[in-house]
């Protein structure tokens, strides 16, 4: 196949990737078919060799993808991403009594994990949470 034939069809899935806003499967694709394009452009001749050499881009760029995926997806997300973050004691916390902390700039209700009383205006550490409601601990 002509070399403009590759590069003409990976430049519009790239293009389609991009317009689409997809999860860059068509953009590594189209990346495969470029680089086929410009090694069919130095003297890559013949049909089985160019599209051996684009499927083994593609595949392996399909298992790039989805072990970059699997690792992002391992990663806390929403309330769960704060266990272990810090923040400060907007009030009292006593350990009958729950109180409010502050993390990334919201107010939460808060209530000591470890027992012990916590002065408003200290620095606490989140060890646990249940539903809304966060167990600090003295930092």
């Amino acid at each position: 196949m002509a070399w403009w034939i590759w590069i003409g069809a990976g430049i519009v899935l790239a293009l389609v990737e991009l317009l689409a806003g997809g999860e860059l499967w068509l953009l590594f694709a189209g990346l495969a078919a470029i680089i086929v394009g410009l090694l069919a452009g130095v003297g890559m001749t013949g049909l089985a060799p160019q599209f051996l050499v684009f499927s083994i881009l593609a595949a392996s760029a399909f298992f790039v993808r989805r072990r970059l995926t699997v690792s992002a997806d391992k990663t806390p997300v929403g309330s769960d991403s704060l266990v272990g973050e810090t923040g400060t004691a907007a009030s009292e916390i006593l350990p009958n009594k729950p109180g409010h902390a502050e993390f990334r700039g919201s107010r939460w209700t808060a209530r000591t994990a470890s027992g012990q009383a916590i002065e408003a205006g200290s620095r606490v550490r989140v060890a646990r949470m249940e539903g809304i409601t966060l167990f600090v601990e003295p930092e």
